[in-house]
Protein backbone atom coordinates (compact mmCIF):
# COMPACT_ATOMS: atom_id res chain seq x y z
CA UNK A 1 0.00 0.00 0.00
CA UNK A 2 1.24 3.30 -0.92
CA UNK A 3 -0.37 5.92 1.11
CA UNK A 4 0.45 9.51 0.31
CA UNK A 5 -1.18 12.71 2.00
CA UNK A 6 0.15 15.38 -0.65
CA UNK A 7 0.88 19.05 1.13
CA UNK A 8 -0.94 20.47 -1.52
CA UNK A 9 -3.51 19.02 -2.42
CA UNK A 10 -6.02 16.32 -0.61
CA UNK A 11 -5.53 13.12 0.61
CA UNK A 12 -4.90 10.10 -1.95
CA UNK A 13 -4.03 6.54 -1.05
CA UNK A 14 -3.06 4.04 -3.53
CA UNK A 15 -3.43 0.59 -2.80
CA UNK A 16 -1.45 -1.83 -5.04
CA UNK A 17 -0.78 -5.57 -5.04
CA UNK A 18 3.37 -5.54 -4.60
CA UNK A 19 5.91 -2.77 -2.95
CA UNK A 20 7.51 -2.73 -5.72
CA UNK A 21 4.13 -1.84 -7.30
CA UNK A 22 4.66 -2.78 -10.78
CA UNK A 23 2.80 -5.55 -13.16
CA UNK A 24 6.42 -7.32 -13.69
CA UNK A 25 7.67 -8.85 -10.62
CA UNK A 26 11.22 -7.24 -9.40
CA UNK A 27 13.04 -8.00 -5.89
CA UNK A 28 11.21 -5.38 -3.39
CA UNK A 29 14.50 -4.98 -1.19
CA UNK A 30 17.83 -6.12 -1.62
CA UNK A 31 21.27 -5.06 0.00
CA UNK A 32 22.84 -3.40 1.87
CA UNK A 33 21.44 -4.60 5.23
CA UNK A 34 22.51 -3.54 8.63
CA UNK A 35 20.91 -5.08 11.83
CA UNK A 36 20.45 -3.05 14.86
CA UNK A 37 19.22 -4.36 17.58
CA UNK A 38 15.66 -5.44 17.20
CA UNK A 39 15.64 -3.06 13.87
CA UNK A 40 16.47 -4.72 10.52
CA UNK A 41 17.18 -1.81 7.98
CA UNK A 42 17.28 -2.02 3.93
CA UNK A 43 17.91 0.86 1.50
CA UNK A 44 18.08 0.30 -2.20
CA UNK A 45 18.31 3.17 -4.23
CA UNK A 46 16.56 2.39 -7.14
CA UNK A 47 13.53 1.24 -4.87
CA UNK A 48 13.99 4.42 -3.23
CA UNK A 49 13.65 6.13 -6.47
CA UNK A 50 10.70 4.26 -7.61
CA UNK A 51 8.60 5.02 -4.25
CA UNK A 52 9.44 8.89 -4.30
CA UNK A 53 8.28 9.00 -8.20
CA UNK A 54 4.98 7.78 -6.47
CA UNK A 55 5.05 10.51 -3.62
CA UNK A 56 5.57 13.29 -6.36
CA UNK A 57 2.78 11.71 -8.73
CA UNK A 58 0.18 12.09 -6.00
CA UNK A 59 1.24 15.77 -5.91
CA UNK A 60 -0.83 16.21 -9.06
CA UNK A 61 -4.29 18.04 -8.73
CA UNK A 62 -5.80 15.85 -12.14
CA UNK A 63 -7.59 13.18 -10.59
CA UNK A 64 -8.94 11.36 -13.42
CA UNK A 65 -5.04 11.10 -14.68
CA UNK A 66 -3.84 9.67 -11.25
CA UNK A 67 -7.26 7.36 -11.72
CA UNK A 68 -5.91 6.38 -14.70
CA UNK A 69 -2.45 6.18 -14.04
CA UNK A 70 -1.71 8.89 -17.10
CA UNK A 71 -0.37 11.71 -15.55
CA UNK A 72 3.09 13.06 -16.62
CA UNK A 73 4.54 11.85 -13.60
CA UNK A 74 3.08 8.03 -13.71
CA UNK A 75 5.80 6.79 -15.29
CA UNK A 76 9.47 5.84 -15.48
CA UNK A 77 9.82 3.65 -12.97
CA UNK A 78 6.22 3.60 -11.82
CA UNK A 79 5.08 2.55 -15.24
CA UNK A 80 2.87 -0.57 -14.68
CA UNK A 81 1.42 0.57 -11.62
CA UNK A 82 -2.17 -0.95 -10.47
CA UNK A 83 -4.39 1.98 -9.08
CA UNK A 84 -6.70 0.40 -6.52
CA UNK A 85 -8.08 3.14 -4.29
CA UNK A 86 -8.27 7.31 -4.34
CA UNK A 87 -9.36 8.58 -1.46
CA UNK A 88 -9.79 12.40 -1.41
CA UNK A 89 -11.20 14.36 2.41
CA UNK A 90 -12.39 17.63 0.65
CA UNK A 91 -13.52 18.79 4.44
CA UNK A 92 -9.37 19.13 5.56
CA UNK A 93 -7.91 19.28 2.42
CA UNK A 94 -4.68 18.06 4.52
CA UNK A 95 -4.09 22.08 4.97
CA UNK A 96 -5.82 23.05 7.81
CA UNK A 97 -5.94 20.41 10.96
CA UNK A 98 -4.99 19.84 14.49
CA UNK A 99 -2.24 17.61 13.83
CA UNK A 100 -0.68 15.41 12.04
CA UNK A 101 -2.06 12.48 14.59
CA UNK A 102 -5.60 14.16 13.92
CA UNK A 103 -5.07 14.41 10.56
CA UNK A 104 -4.88 10.72 10.74
CA UNK A 105 -6.89 9.36 12.88
CA UNK A 106 -9.56 11.34 13.10
CA UNK A 107 -10.54 12.07 9.49
CA UNK A 108 -12.07 9.28 6.53
CA UNK A 109 -8.19 8.22 5.90
CA UNK A 110 -7.47 6.07 8.76
CA UNK A 111 -11.12 4.01 8.05
CA UNK A 112 -10.64 4.44 4.38
CA UNK A 113 -7.19 3.17 3.96
CA UNK A 114 -7.75 0.01 6.58
CA UNK A 115 -10.42 -0.82 4.00
CA UNK A 116 -7.98 -0.62 1.15
CA UNK A 117 -5.52 -2.71 2.44
CA UNK A 118 -8.08 -5.47 3.64
CA UNK A 119 -9.50 -5.42 0.36
CA UNK A 120 -6.16 -5.74 -1.51
CA UNK A 121 -5.19 -8.31 1.00
CA UNK A 122 -8.02 -10.68 0.29
CA UNK A 123 -7.18 -10.00 -3.42
CA UNK A 124 -3.63 -10.44 -3.44
CA UNK A 125 -3.36 -12.47 -0.30
CA UNK A 126 -0.06 -11.65 2.48
CA UNK A 127 1.10 -9.13 0.64
CA UNK A 128 3.54 -6.67 1.75
CA UNK A 129 2.63 -3.19 2.32
CA UNK A 130 4.63 0.28 2.37
CA UNK A 131 3.56 3.51 3.22
CA UNK A 132 5.06 6.46 1.33
CA UNK A 133 4.84 10.05 1.95
CA UNK A 134 6.84 13.85 1.69
CA UNK A 135 7.00 16.47 3.91
CA UNK A 136 3.10 16.42 6.15
CA UNK A 137 2.32 13.28 4.14
CA UNK A 138 5.15 11.41 5.37
CA UNK A 139 4.19 12.66 8.64
CA UNK A 140 0.73 11.25 8.63
CA UNK A 141 2.17 8.18 6.58
CA UNK A 142 4.03 7.80 9.91
CA UNK A 143 1.21 7.35 11.72
CA UNK A 144 -0.36 4.90 8.89
CA UNK A 145 2.35 2.80 9.05
CA UNK A 146 2.38 2.40 12.75
CA UNK A 147 -1.45 1.64 12.63
CA UNK A 148 -1.17 -0.79 10.38
CA UNK A 149 2.06 -2.67 11.56
CA UNK A 150 -0.05 -2.93 14.57
CA UNK A 151 -3.27 -4.69 12.70
CA UNK A 152 -0.97 -6.73 9.73
CA UNK A 153 2.61 -7.33 11.68
CA UNK A 154 5.44 -5.44 11.95
CA UNK A 155 7.46 -7.44 8.81
CA UNK A 156 4.70 -6.98 6.76
CA UNK A 157 4.80 -2.88 7.10
CA UNK A 158 7.94 -0.72 5.75
CA UNK A 159 7.60 2.98 5.54
CA UNK A 160 9.84 5.16 3.40
CA UNK A 161 9.28 8.85 4.24
CA UNK A 162 10.97 12.02 2.32
CA UNK A 163 11.57 15.61 3.88
CA UNK A 164 9.21 14.38 6.62
CA UNK A 165 9.40 16.98 10.06
CA UNK A 166 9.36 15.00 13.46
CA UNK A 167 6.11 13.66 15.32
CA UNK A 168 6.80 13.06 18.58
CA UNK A 169 8.73 12.70 21.56
CA UNK A 170 12.00 10.37 22.43
CA UNK A 171 9.01 7.99 24.18
CA UNK A 172 6.96 7.68 20.78
CA UNK A 173 10.60 7.48 18.89
CA UNK A 174 11.24 4.92 20.70
CA UNK A 175 7.75 2.86 20.69
CA UNK A 176 7.53 3.39 17.20
CA UNK A 177 10.91 1.80 16.25
CA UNK A 178 10.00 -0.96 18.09
CA UNK A 179 6.49 -1.63 15.72
CA UNK A 180 7.79 0.01 12.77
CA UNK A 181 11.29 -1.52 12.15
CA UNK A 182 11.37 -1.73 8.64
CA UNK A 183 11.71 2.25 8.32
CA UNK A 184 13.67 4.94 6.45
CA UNK A 185 13.42 8.79 6.47
CA UNK A 186 15.50 10.19 3.43
CA UNK A 187 16.34 13.83 3.99
CA UNK A 188 18.13 15.69 1.44
CA UNK A 189 20.85 18.12 1.62
CA UNK A 190 19.76 21.53 3.44
CA UNK A 191 15.83 20.97 3.40
CA UNK A 192 14.52 22.80 5.91
CA UNK A 193 11.48 20.67 7.06
CA UNK A 194 13.03 17.47 8.95
CA UNK A 195 14.42 20.10 11.20
CA UNK A 196 10.92 21.30 12.57
CA UNK A 197 9.74 21.32 15.54
CA UNK A 198 13.11 21.95 16.40
CA UNK A 199 15.73 19.72 18.40
CA UNK A 200 16.32 20.90 21.86
CA UNK A 201 19.03 18.73 23.42
CA UNK A 202 19.06 20.65 26.46
CA UNK A 203 15.12 19.50 26.95
CA UNK A 204 15.58 15.90 26.04
CA UNK A 205 12.09 14.31 27.99
CA UNK A 206 9.68 17.48 26.03
CA UNK A 207 11.59 17.79 22.44
CA UNK A 208 10.33 16.07 19.61
CA UNK A 209 12.84 13.34 18.09
CA UNK A 210 13.31 11.76 14.50
CA UNK A 211 12.61 8.27 14.83
CA UNK A 212 15.25 6.17 12.98
CA UNK A 213 16.31 5.10 10.39
CA UNK A 214 17.72 8.54 8.73
CA UNK A 215 19.53 8.03 4.69
CA UNK A 216 21.06 11.44 4.37
CA UNK A 217 21.35 12.64 0.81
CA UNK A 218 23.86 14.98 -0.17
CA UNK A 219 27.06 15.78 -2.45
CA UNK A 220 30.48 14.86 -1.22
CA UNK A 221 32.98 16.06 -3.41
CA UNK A 222 30.40 16.51 -6.23
CA UNK A 223 29.06 13.35 -5.92
CA UNK A 224 25.65 12.66 -4.84
CA UNK A 225 25.66 9.59 -1.66
CA UNK A 226 23.31 8.69 0.59
CA UNK A 227 24.61 8.70 4.09
CA UNK A 228 23.46 5.32 6.14
CA UNK A 229 22.86 7.17 9.71
CA UNK A 230 23.04 6.07 13.13
CA UNK A 231 20.07 4.24 14.81
CA UNK A 232 19.63 7.10 16.94
CA UNK A 233 17.38 8.93 14.59
CA UNK A 234 19.20 12.06 15.74
CA UNK A 235 22.51 11.51 14.33
CA UNK A 236 24.56 14.63 14.16
CA UNK A 237 26.81 13.65 11.08
CA UNK A 238 23.73 13.29 9.14
CA UNK A 239 21.52 16.21 8.25
CA UNK A 240 21.47 17.63 11.78
CA UNK A 241 25.25 19.12 11.15
CA UNK A 242 23.65 21.50 8.79
CA UNK A 243 23.76 25.03 11.01
CA UNK A 244 20.67 26.40 10.96
CA UNK A 245 21.45 29.46 8.85
CA UNK A 246 22.13 26.79 6.23
CA UNK A 247 18.61 25.54 5.95
CA UNK A 248 16.57 25.50 2.72
CA UNK A 249 13.18 25.47 1.50
CA UNK A 250 14.45 24.48 -2.11
CA UNK A 251 16.51 21.30 -1.11
CA UNK A 252 13.04 20.43 0.67
CA UNK A 253 11.35 20.07 -3.31
CA UNK A 254 13.70 17.02 -4.83
CA UNK A 255 14.25 13.91 -3.62
CA UNK A 256 16.87 11.68 -5.58
CA UNK A 257 16.74 14.05 -8.71
CA UNK A 258 12.51 14.29 -8.51
CA UNK A 259 10.65 17.49 -8.38
CA UNK A 260 7.97 16.65 -5.84
CA UNK A 261 6.40 19.49 -5.37
CA UNK A 262 2.30 20.32 -6.24
CA UNK A 263 1.81 21.29 -9.99
CA UNK A 264 -0.38 24.56 -8.75
CA UNK A 265 0.63 25.70 -5.63
CA UNK A 266 -2.15 28.63 -6.02
CA UNK A 267 -5.35 26.41 -4.27
CA UNK A 268 -5.83 23.45 -2.28
CA UNK A 269 -6.78 22.58 -5.90
CA UNK A 270 -7.38 18.97 -6.00
CA UNK A 271 -10.05 19.52 -3.67
CA UNK A 272 -11.56 22.55 -4.30
CA UNK A 273 -10.88 23.09 -7.86
CA UNK A 274 -13.24 21.00 -10.75
CA UNK A 275 -10.81 17.89 -10.31
CA UNK A 276 -12.95 15.78 -8.00
CA UNK A 277 -16.11 16.61 -9.62
CA UNK A 278 -14.44 16.70 -13.52
CA UNK A 279 -13.36 12.65 -11.77
CA UNK A 280 -17.10 11.48 -11.02
CA UNK A 281 -18.73 12.90 -14.07
CA UNK A 282 -15.80 10.72 -16.23
CA UNK A 283 -17.08 7.77 -13.92
CA UNK A 284 -21.00 8.70 -14.29
CA UNK A 285 -20.48 8.49 -18.10
CA UNK A 286 -18.23 5.63 -18.75
CA UNK A 287 -15.47 8.05 -19.75
CA UNK A 288 -12.38 6.01 -17.48
CA UNK A 289 -12.63 2.08 -18.61
CA UNK A 290 -15.16 0.11 -16.85
CA UNK A 291 -13.23 -2.52 -16.10
CA UNK A 292 -10.62 -0.91 -13.63
CA UNK A 293 -11.70 -2.26 -10.26
CA UNK A 294 -10.48 1.04 -8.56
CA UNK A 295 -12.26 2.85 -5.45
CA UNK A 296 -12.80 6.27 -5.30
CA UNK A 297 -13.59 7.87 -1.78
CA UNK A 298 -14.83 11.36 -1.34
CA UNK A 299 -15.33 12.85 2.49
CA UNK A 300 -17.04 16.21 1.95
CA UNK A 301 -18.78 17.02 5.32
CA UNK A 302 -19.94 19.75 4.22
Amino acid sequence: MGGRQSGGGGGVAAVHRSIWSSKDSVPIITEPIIENNEQRFAFNQTLAKAVVEYASAVYMTDLTALYTWTCSRCNDLTRGFEMRCIIVDVQNCLQVHTGFYSSYNNTLLRPAIMNAVHKARKLYRDINIIVTGHSMGGAIASFCALDLAINFGSNDVHLMTFGQPRVGNAAFASYFAKYVPNTIRVTHEHDIVPHLPPYFFFLPRLTYRHFPREIWEHVVDGNVVFQVCNGSGEDPNCCRSVFVVSWSASDHLTYMGVDIAADDWSTCRIVLGRSVESLQMDLASNIVMSNRSVDFVIADHR
